[in-house]
């Protein structure tokens, strides 16, 4: 007896459905491209429920033919595609014939339509793949697709969707990227009857990053135009507050069509290597024109993945024109409103951040790099609270009458080689608490090491690795088991999100609240952040909340986020402290379990022992 067999029609439209119709956004995405290919001036989208119970989508495109209606339905039927050699020159966002199909599988579908000389408009009303009407209905003219019940057949799929507002987010994530890479359409979005955001249609993509993102935003990008050969790159780049600790607001299109592309992110960093801090990450949206025989965008059926034919041409492209935005075609000169303005007549030079260091309060003239001074190995008076540091002080201040005891100067020793035959010790790394609690502190050198002495040996404590290792731990403890400890704000955080982002942070405010925060509403996409954790009170509290719902799945944050705002909490290198805060960071680092690596794996000391040193000044062999 035969064991294979053809699948009914509905099942075969069910497993299609599947690759194309994940959730709501995904019918979205699908219709609304559909839209913009119909030549659409004006989209209004309208979801109840984030799209699962009821989708709405209204144009005012070129509309369905009588005897188009009900084919469009049908598996693999487009009016994009003639054949196979098509694909190769492929100019519209949709051309397989998938998604109408698709969707009317899994859901109730109604779609309403007239083209611009019909008298009336054609209707179909569709459900599972099975036509339950045809007729004639007043319509003006485009087309109206209703969409109810998605999933009501594939109980699978449907437990896999998540909750409402979630769902809703991603509807609004693929809208702002749909009305950005068309400025020309109006575009509305509307969900539970409010409105979530609406574009002008007015062929400026600045007002669209406006609509989208705020004024502070649009305030900080620099316009992007560039060229060579069949390439061009135009479009917007960050500067200034426009610089975020991820790349959710970074957004490629090639002609026309939102895509992903390795290629294109490695050519942005490469342009901002010296112009931004490690781990932040610009906005940027970037539109990239090319002949279409060279981009194969038949690879997914998401069609987000593209394939290059010349990847060189395109980094080239990426590269020269953000370096050219930055540097060239934006200075001062040009006046740029409300806009910081990179100005450069060379190649880029390093951005470095000012770092306030701390001084004793006694000392006024100016530091001197070297000779370095080091206090004499003592223990300090327990009687004092507070004392004032005993290294670093300059010259002219040693001869000074204070009660600070006078450092021991230490002339610089170059190297002695070591011959071969001699092995050489190498530095001890420390994993044992004992160090930190029982070591007498030294002091500080090059404002990076804290020099403690432990028995023997003189151990080397490099200051931001044990500071990142704390913040790191602490910072965890706060995410997963929050502790209540909150900082009240003397001035609340206005915070500025992009529809997306507003509708995610509704949707995970439990998980914010839990940690302590304390946030309203301002109107539009506008957050007050009134509270935060006692922990995060250093941070960058609008890069917290971003990096919070880069996973908009479920809100929290990964190791990497986490391991970033300890980096960007802990004290700096080159940060010269007071005995106090050494004391206070010697003393957290020695409560922690793992206290002998940064959470990069960089060691936080080193020790020499006094063998090592008599060695080196050839007083044993």
């Amino acid at each position: 007896m035969s064991k294979i067999i053809v699948l009914d029609e509905l099942t075969a439209c069910q497993i299609a459905a599947g690759e194309v119709i994940e959730r709501p956004s995904s019918v979205v995405k699908e219709l609304v491209e559909n839209s913009i290919d119909a030549g659409a001036s004006m989209i209004t989208v309208e979801i109840r429920s984030g799209g699962i119970k009821y989708i709405r989508i209204t144009d005012n495109g070129c509309g369905f033919e009588a005897d188009d209606a009900v084919i469009a339905f049908d598996k693999h039927a487009t009016s994009k595609i003639k054949s196979g050699a098509d694909l190769d020159c492929v100019a519209t966002l949709g051309f397989r014939g998938e998604a109408l199909a698709s969707i009317a599988a899994v859901a109730d579908v109604e779609l309403l339509s007239k083209t611009e000389d019909a008298d009336t408009g054609v209707y179909v009303h569709i459900k599972g793949c099975e036509v339950l009407e045809t007729g004639e209905r007043g319509a003006a003219k485009g087309t109206t697709l209703t969409i109810r019940d998605l999933f009501y057949n594939t109980p699978a799929r449907y437990k896999f969707l998540k909750k409402d507002s979630t769902e809703a987010s991603y509807v609004a994530d693929v809208m702002q990227k749909l009305a950005i890479s068309n400025p020309n359409i109006a575009f509305k979005l509307i969900a539970n009857g409010k409105d979530v955001f609406r574009t002008p249609g007015n062929g400026d993509l600045k007002s669209v990053i406006f609509s989208i993102y705020g004024r502070e935003t649009a305030a900080c990008i620099l316009p992007v135009n560039y060229q060579f050969e069949n390439y061009k790159i135009t479009g917007f780049t960050g500067i200034k507050d426009a610089v975020y600790s991820n790349r959710t607001r970074q957004i490629f299109y090639v002609n026309g069509r939102c895509i992903k592309s390795k290629t294109i992110t490695a050519a942005l960093d490469e342009a901002y290597k010296t112009v931004t801090m490690k781990n932040k990450f610009p906005f940027s949206v970037l539109m990239i024109e090319m002949p279409l025989t060279k981009v194969d965008v038949n690879v997914h059926p998401t069609k987000a993945e593209v394939r290059f034919s010349d990847e060189s041409s395109i980094y080239r492209l990426v590269y020269h024109g953000i370096t050219n935005a930055l540097l060239y075609d934006n200075k001062v000169e040009n006046k740029v409103e409300n806009t910081e303005v990179f100005k450069a007549e060379t190649p880029i030079q390093t951005v470095t951040a000012q770092i306030k260091t701390f001084t004793p309060q006694n000392i006024t003239t100016p530091k001197i790099p070297e000779p370095v001074y080091v206090a004499p190995i003592q223990e300090l008076p327990k009687e004092e609270t507070e004392l004032p540091p005993i290294w670093n002080i300059p010259a002219e201040v040693k001869e000074e009458k204070c009660d600070i005891p006078v450092p021991l100067k230490i002339e610089y020793v170059p190297e002695v080689k070591i011959t071969p035959d001699i092995p050489s010790e190498q530095p001890v790394l420390y994993n044992s608490t004992s160090v930190y609690t029982d070591g007498v502190v030294v002091g500080q050198v090059f404002d990076t090491y804290i020099i403690l002495q432990y028995g023997k040996e003189i151990v080397f404590i490099d200051q931001h690795a044990a500071h990142e290792r704390i913040k790191y731990e602490e910072i965890k403890d706060a995410v997963n088991e929050p502790t209540g400890a909150v900082s009240p704000m003397l001035v609340p955080i206005s915070l500025q999100l992009s529809p997306a982002e507003y509708t995610s942070l509704h949707s995970n405010m439990e998980f914010f609240e839990s940690m302590g925060f304390e946030i309203d509403d301002f109107g539009g996409n506008t957050v007050l952040i009134r509270a935060v954790p006692t922990i995060l009170a250093d941070s960058n509290i609008e890069d917290v909340i971003l990096s919070g719902l880069q996973n908009k799945k479920t809100a929290g944050f990964s190791d990497e986020e986490i391991y970033t705002m300890a980096c960007k909490a802990a004290v700096k290198a080159n940060k010269s402290l007071s005995r106090m805060e050494i004391d206070e960071l010697l003393q957290k680092l020695a409560k922690l379990e793992n206290s002998g690596t940064c959470p990069h794996g960089r060691p936080i000391c080193v020790s020499v022992t006094e063998h090592e040193l008599e060695r080196r000044f050839k007083r044993c062999l």
